[in-house]
């Protein structure tokens, strides 16, 4: 006996009137077994990905259409026309269509036009995306964390290491952008005073790098890993820590 299944996703505006019905996966199954009880793997991300088609389409269209009006004056802007944009996501790479507006008078001098969506998203991969990329790219190997990320996620293509390696640069450089200039010192006043500073109660310890090392004599690849610190600072008296 086969039995066939239709996934559909309802589009409703805020008033709960609905605007469409779209069809997102057909499923069909036999016999039961212990491989066809439920969905897939590779079913799940075909339902997530065309999932995450239809609800960025009618995200982009209500916000396109919030747009089509000056901000200012609430003029109506003529249409220029539209461009493909691409953005990344945890569901697959999506190709938006992103509209561009001849600028209203009352905005004075500038650029001729704008894409409100391309102003809108200025980082063309999702946060979540850009999260689990760092994370598993810090965890592991670039070639292990693209396999590991296009096994899992219902990505339409094979994510490349180098996506990864770029992606890595960009956090890094935001990163480093955000913690500001350098302190060259974080004890205020003249260098040749602080010998005369009291001494901070407790004991201090740095340790400045470290990593974790395989044993030569280990037995496989699960065992014989010890942790190796470098620059550790250790008290002049007293018990190290």
């Amino acid at each position: 006996m086969a039995i066939k299944m239709k996934i559909q996703l309802t589009i409703e505006t805020q008033d709960g009137e609905m605007i469409t019905r779209q069809e997102v996966a057909a499923l069909e199954r036999t016999d039961l077994q212990a491989e066809t009880l439920g969905l897939t793997l590779a079913e799940a991300k075909t339902v997530l990905h065309k999932l995450q088609e239809v609800m960025v389409a009618q995200q982009v269209a209500d916000y396109t259409a919030g747009q089509r009006h000056c901000p200012s004056c609430h003029r109506g802007r003529t249409s220029k026309g539209r461009h493909p944009l691409t953005f990344r996501t945890l569901f697959g790479k999506l190709s938006l269509d992103s509209m561009r507006f001849y600028r209203c008078p009352c905005e004075g001098q500038g650029r001729s036009s704008v894409s409100p969506l391309a102003e809108l998203l200025t980082e063309r991969t999702a946060p979540e995306l850009c999260y689990l990329e760092t994370k598993w790219a810090a965890l592991i190997s670039y070639g292990m964390a693209a396999r590991v990320l296009t096994d899992v996620l219902p990505l339409d293509h094979s994510l490349h290491p180098m996506t990864l390696v770029r992606q890595v640069a960009q956090v890094a450089e935001r990163s480093e952008a955000e913690l500001g200039d350098e302190q060259g010192a974080f004890i205020e006043g003249c260098p040749q005073d602080w010998a005369n500073l009291p001494r901070p109660e407790g004991l201090l310890t740095v340790g400045i790098d470290g990593g974790y090392v395989h044993a030569r004599d280990a037995t496989g690849r699960a065992d014989g890993w010890f942790e190796v610190i470098v620059g550790k600072s250790l008290p002049a008296e007293g018990q190290a820590q």
